[in-house]
């Protein structure tokens, strides 16, 4: 709830500029035509835009944009632009309303229900300047959520990565990889149709992946049936969210068992890989630009997860995560597997698994 208000905050501070910059837009747009509105008249506008526009901010960061992100990926893209369309035209008219009269409430003073307010707002709604608005405001609403589509399809920083051109020249940082796999994937692609199996598929990545992102984590690929998922150190270990992911994540499932037990008569498992060191990024390909990692790293992490199996854990991390956690105090325990040796490292690496025991 607390990371939902901060978001619906940032929302309200956002939408709060525009309207300062509209208001201001409007004065130098009478300015052109050579009309002085008087600086009592501008300040009642300004204060009435900044009131409606954060307000309207922080509840389409609240209650709409939210939905909107979950319909747009779990509905027809025409279904789902109605349902944008007709949200953002609600909320308006709510907070059009809702200026109009706190305009006119600073203009003249007076109660709500005084009949010049009354008959300001109810011409200001029917009127040109209210329509021009909404055009307006539709449009910031739609930018909004193309803004948060592009976030969402190229991982939560990538897409400002590419406008600043962060990657435009590789470079070396160090980084945290997860490989994330379903358990026994190919035992349930042989059970289930092509179509549902696909569907199964589809649906596991729609509820893991909110865990992932909720533990700062940026999806790198979807391979298959696998995820691949990438940290800076910084957001990786703070608050142990690289392996706080896994739990969120198993949770996630657990609390869905029921409907994929009825829907495909089996509870998906999965085992990650948890490892980090440098690697080499930057941008790859023409048509299709992506921001691509290669290193080491990656196939280690790789081979570690391969280990889960073998080992019969669903978690298994390196040494080099093992030593920059911070567990005192906390619900995680480690536990040694020994030195495991991976398949194509010349020397042994010592891995551990991870026990969540949450306080009742």
């Amino acid at each position: 709830m607390t990371e939902k208000l901060l978001t619906a905050l940032k929302f309200g501070l956002l939408w709060l500029g525009l309207g300062i910059l509209q208001a201001t837009y409007e004065l130098l747009m009478l300015y052109s035509y050579k009309i002085d509105p008087g600086g009592a008249n501008f300040w009642v506008l300004l204060k009435s835009y900044i009131v409606t526009s954060f307000v309207a901010g922080v509840l389409a960061g609240f209650f709409i944009l939210p939905r909107v992100n979950s319909w747009l990926r779990t509905h027809a893209y025409g279904k789902a632009l109605l349902w944008v369309l007709l949200s953002i035209s609600v909320l308006y008219a709510l907070m059009s309303t809702l200026g109009s009269f706190v305009f006119n409430l600073l203009k003249h003073g007076g109660r709500i229900n005084d009949p010049i307010i009354l008959s300001e707002v109810a011409t200001y709604m029917q009127g040109s300047e209210n329509l021009k608005n909404y055009l307006f405001w539709l449009l910031v609403g739609v930018i909004t959520i193309v803004a948060i589509q592009v976030n969402d399809k190229y991982g939560p920083g990538t897409f400002i990565n590419f406008l600043l051109g962060r990657y435009f020249h590789p470079k070396e940082e160090q980084r945290i990889f997860m490989f994330l796999d379903i358990r026994s994937s190919t035992t349930i692609a042989e059970k289930l149709t092509a179509l549902k199996y696909f569907a199964f598929i589809k649906e596991f990545f729609q509820d893991v992946t909110p865990a992932l992102l909720r533990a700062k984590g940026e999806i790198y690929q979807y391979v298959g049936d696998e995820i691949v998922v990438s940290w800076t150190l910084e957001n990786g270990f703070k608050n142990n969210n690289c392996i706080a992911a896994f739990f969120d994540a198993q949770t996630c499932l657990t609390q869905r068992q029921g409907e994929y037990q009825e829907k495909y008569g089996i509870t998906p498992e999965f085992k990650v890989g948890i490892h980090c060191g440098p690697v080499i990024s930057g941008e790859v390909g023409i048509i299709k630009r992506d921001i691509a990692f290669s290193g080491d790293v990656l196939n280690t992490t790789a081979r570690i997860q391969a280990q889960c199996n073998q080992l019969g854990v669903n978690i298994l991390v390196s040494d080099a995560i093992s030593t920059q956690l911070r567990l005192t105090g906390t619900a995680y325990q480690l536990q040694s597997v020994g030195q495991v040796d991976l398949r194509g490292k010349a020397q042994a690496l010592e891995l551990f698994t991870v026990y969540h025991s949450p306080a009742e």
